[in-house]
């Protein structure tokens, strides 16, 4: 897809760039496999906030595409005292959904989508993918542990994660989470229980709605 002006001078309506932007760059560059027309149907952004993504995007991954690796290394800039590499990965995986071990703009782009315009079932089944690890449908209790460490991770100064108190403390929560969420009794929570307890939950959607609210284009 050509992101720059027409061999006639002219711009392209369609391009990522805005008007005033160098088309030039020093990177190889892959580039988004559909327009912004495609993507606007897709998202329900407007074409100012894809081509807003779109520099914030190329200025972290001027290749137009994020290895788990980078991703790791950016996101760890939003928690400097904490170990966040764990977390970012289960991040990634959650945007990666074509499993290609890499991050393009289009599964940036539509994850936010997701997570500002979905409906609260849409954005609740997210973060039921986000915790499902191996993404089969239901999440197990070690998944859930391996999840809730990681966000103790985040937040906790590095290397103290393995004292006994606080991993007592990450098994209560993941306890108390499987018997909130695990309508069957199995030790297993499927989605449609997760959905339907975090629906009944005004707490959960207050939450939820103050979490995406926050994304900022």
């Amino acid at each position: 897809m050509n992101v720059v002006r027409s061999a006639g001078g002219r711009h392209n309506s369609d391009s990522y760039k805005a008007e005033n932007e160098n088309a030039t760059s020093t990177h190889p560059i892959s580039r988004p496999t559909c327009s912004i027309t495609e993507l606007m149907k897709k998202t329900n952004f407007s074409k100012e906030e894809i081509r807003h993504l779109y520099r914030t995007f190329k200025q972290d991954s001027p290749s137009g595409q994020v290895t788990k690796e980078q991703f790791a290394s950016i996101f760890s800039t939003l928690f400097p005292t904490g170990e966040c590499y764990r977390y970012a990965i289960f991040l990634f995986q959650n945007i990666d959904r074509s499993n290609t071990n890499i991050i393009r703009f289009e599964d940036l782009v539509t994850t936010f989508s997701l997570l500002v315009h979905g409906s609260i079932e849409a954005r609740l089944g997210w973060i039921f993918d986000l915790y499902d690890i191996n993404k089969d449908g239901i999440i197990t209790r070690t998944e859930l542990f391996q999840l809730v460490a990681s966000i103790f991770q985040l937040i906790m100064p590095v290397g103290k994660l393995n004292y006994a108190p606080i991993m007592n403390a990450i098994q209560e929560r993941t306890d108390e989470l499987v018997d909130a969420w695990d309508i069957h009794g199995n030790g297993l929570v499927h989605k449609e229980d997760f959905l339907q307890y975090c629906l009944q939950n005004e707490t959960i959607i207050r939450s939820v709605d103050k979490l995406t609210s926050g994304i900022c284009l």
